[in-house]
Formats: structure tokens, sequence, C-alpha cells
């Protein structure tokens, strides 16, 4: 997580690169509270939104975070498979992540 969150702050690669990274580091946190409340995801299409919906459960966050954190999951497979250069700097980390977390 520590590794993906600081290449996430690279600013000599592109903006696609540093979303990617802060979002598998924000991927990485939701993936230990999961774990850490007894449970897992079985690594199959869709497991990226299972593991954002657990949110509620694990770490009690509202549905606007979790909303919030889909929205960056289809941001970063339009980038990672769609579109190079669809992340904006204004979507970067802290920019776009900021929420009302509990």
């Amino acid at each position: 997580m520590d590794r993906s969150l600081a290449d996430s702050r690279v600013e000599a690669v592109s903006t696609d690169l540093r979303f990617i990274a802060g979002f598998n580091a924000a991927l990485c946190v939701a993936t230990t509270a999961l774990r850490a409340s007894g449970h897992r995801t079985v690594t199959q299409s869709g497991h990226h939104v299972k593991t954002i919906e657990s949110l509620e459960l694990t770490i009690k966050a509202d549905s606007k975070v979790i909303q919030r954190f889909k929205t960056f999951d289809n941001k970063r497979n339009k980038s990672v498979y769609d579109v190079a250069g669809a992340v904006s700097d204004q979507e970067l980390i802290p920019n776009a992540w900021r929420c009302p977390c509990p």
C-alpha cells in the first residue's frame, strides 16, 4: 500500500498511472479491512466492486464514500482498458479522494 501511494505522487509519470497507483493503494486498504474481518473475495470479474461494497460492513463507510470509490473504479477501468489520458490532474490524490469519511 505504501509503495502504491508513493507511486501516486510521482509527477514524472502520467496522471493515468498516478491515479491507478492511488486507486490500488485505496483498494489494498479495503482488502485489508475485509480480510481483517475474516472474509475475502474470490478473484473473478467484479471482485473489486465486492471489496469496495464490503466497506459498508468492515469500516461502516457511508454510501457516499462507497459510491465515490465505485466511480474511481470505473475511471481506473476506463484508463486501463479503454482510453489513455482519461484522468485529469483534478482527479489525482489528494484532490479527488477527499471524502466525508466517518
